[in-house]
């Protein structure tokens, strides 16, 4: 009869195991999808660098226009997975990148006057404290594990490495890295740096030693070439702001294909053959789920925030 128990015991472990290991396959099985891009938000003025928290929303700072010697927008807008909008940072000037850690603190340049640029920490309370400042025109930022904040530059040949408690120190300098913008790390802990003025795409190792990955050929007009960049996994995506593109390029090989984009300035969702930007600038991903987040420079009144599904 113990026996008998013991059995039915292991009998039944075995069971709830295989049940655990089927529903844990389930969870993880990725379901093929076709590459289709969305409008998540219309009549949008978030023009500027895009960030994903943990919970699937999107930051998207508002730069506006350039007037004189900065932007004239002031927020940093927060929009759910559903598209919902609120203003999740307020009374900024012209908010140049922007970057969120894991306990949700955001990070922006602020009060960009050509001459130098603030590091603003802005905590949960919405509390904002500024922890450093960077000479030159300070532009895009990202962070690594240890929320150490990296910054690319457009008008100085530098990128600088900030620390949580605000002391900054040159990480590279190259003369190739001036009208940097987008930035972000690859899988290997090198830095991707996209140029805005001439459509270099450019790694730096954690040696400060910088190298050119790409340069997306015949897409600078007026000054005006890569907006920002994203990666995932080997390849780097980055917006063509001046072709209404999106690019994508291999980090292994530099080989640049159009991922999406007609060419045409117009808003228009649908798969990758017949999708179109108008003129797209910030970018970011949702690495896990393989989504890009792109915010549109739009026409003078305001653009749009899409969502690109990649293929699974």
């Amino acid at each position: 009869m113990k026996m008998l128990k013991k059995q039915n015991k292991l009998f039944m472990y075995a069971i709830i195991l295989l049940l655990h290991l089927s529903i844990s396959s389930c969870k993880d099985e990725i379901v093929p999808r076709d590459p289709i891009v969305e409008t998540l938000v219309m009549d949008f003025t978030g023009n500027d660098a895009v960030s994903v928290d943990q919970d699937g929303n999107v930051f998207v700072s508002e730069y506006g226009r350039f007037e004189t010697t900065g932007g004239s927008g002031t927020k940093i807008f927060k929009v759910t997975p559903e598209g919902n909008v609120s203003e999740a940072v307020t009374n900024l000037t012209g908010p140049l990148g922007n970057a969120i850690d894991k306990d949700g603190n955001i990070y922006v340049n602020d009060a960009n006057n050509t001459l130098n640029g603030k590091i603003v920490k802005i905590n949960q309370k919405g509390e904002k404290s500024t922890i450093a400042t960077i000479d030159g025109w300070p532009s895009g930022l990202t962070l690594d594990q240890e929320n150490n904040i990296y910054v690319s530059n457009f008008s100085k040949p530098t990128v600088h490495k900030v620390s949580p408690n605000g002391q900054a120190t040159l990480y590279a300098s190259d003369s190739r890295l001036a009208g940097g913008v987008g930035i972000d790390f690859d899988t290997n802990g090198n830095l991707v740096v996209g140029n805005f003025s001439t459509a270099d795409i450019l790694s730096i190792t954690p040696n400060g030693e910088v190298a050119l990955i790409a340069n997306i050929p015949n897409i600078v007009n007026q000054g005006f070439g890569i907006g920002y960049i994203t990666v995932i996994e080997d390849n780097v995506y980055a917006t063509g702001i001046a072709v209404n593109k999106i690019f994508k390029v291999s980090l292994k090989t530099g080989e640049i294909t159009v991922l999406v984009g007609t060419g045409e300035a117009q808003t228009i969702d649908g798969d990758f053959s017949e999708a179109a930007f108008r003129t797209p600038n910030g970018i970011t991903s949702d690495k896990r789920n393989k989504i890009l987040y792109v915010s549109e420079l739009g026409n003078s009144a305001a653009g749009a925030l899409r969502k690109i599904y990649l293929p699974q």
